[in-house]
């Protein structure tokens, strides 16, 4: 038999090529389950795992959002944060867990998008984002930013804030203080780590408004506590708390 036309050849060629730069740029295999991924799979992790993504559902505490609470835990009753409520989106755990961890640890930005659709998707039911005059992303520290080349708080933020129209604020609440990466800490230690590490810059910006900060995940709470105090210092009159994630036992 004599070969196959030029012209079929070269679509032929063109896929080939195609799949082999996809093979190369990503795993064959879903990094959760260890699965074929398939071709139309978000990279990294396949359709399955991400249909596994536990969120967080009702009763929550009032306060904190500690799920399986009717009204206020026992912490917010004695010792209530000094925000107004916080929420979370879904549980720190397996497939989420690795999104979050690729994307900021392994600077894959290419979750960014998959995570904003997510949490476009199921912002909780009482945090009504388009509420707020700005929404202020967890900072970190310029040497970290150098490192990482991007804030992943700043960039599911964006997400956000770019659907229901509201403004990101990245220049008011700074870290001042280069710090120890907090999930290499215990819950003590990640309390002394940020004591003074936020400072406020162009107060009058956020005087009498209502914020948002917003955070990747939420584990001891140490970081939000640290910088909500700050923010206090420059006279908003309401701030909320949003979070992808939080861990399970928070």
């Amino acid at each position: 038999m004599g070969s196959k036309p030029i012209g079929m050849q070269v679509p032929l060629l063109l896929r080939d090529m195609s799949e082999t730069a996809i093979t190369f740029l990503y795993p064959a295999e879903c990094q959760v389950c260890q699965e074929f991924l398939g071709a139309t799979s978000i990279p990294y992790i396949c359709n399955n795992c991400w249909q596994d993504v536990q969120f967080v559902e009702p009763p929550w505490c009032d306060i904190c959002g500690t799920p399986g609470i009717n009204g206020l835990c026992d912490a917010c009753a004695i010792t209530p944060p000094r925000y107004g409520k916080l929420r979370s989106v879904a549980f720190y755990q397996t497939t989420l867990q690795q999104a979050i961890h690729f994307f900021k640890f392994e600077k894959k930005k290419v979750f960014a998008r998959h995570l904003t659709q997510l949490l476009n998707a199921h912002i909780p039911s009482d945090c009504s984002i388009a509420e707020y005059d700005f929404i202020l992303p967890v900072p970190i520290h310029k040497k970290r930013l150098r490192e990482r080349g991007f804030n992943q708080a700043t960039l599911l933020a964006n997400g956000i804030g770019n659907a229901e129209g509201v403004p990101i604020l990245t220049d008011t609440l700074v870290r001042k203080r280069h710090t120890i990466a907090q999930s290499s800490l215990d819950r003590e230690a990640r309390q002394q780590n940020i004591v003074g590490a936020f400072e406020i810059r162009n107060p009058d910006v956020i005087r009498d408004k209502r914020l948002l900060i917003f955070d990747d995940v939420f584990t001891t709470g140490a970081t939000i506590h640290e910088a909500v105090n700050e923010l206090w210092t420059a006279d908003p009159v309401e701030i909320d708390v949003l979070t992808l994630a939080r861990t399970v036992d928070t």
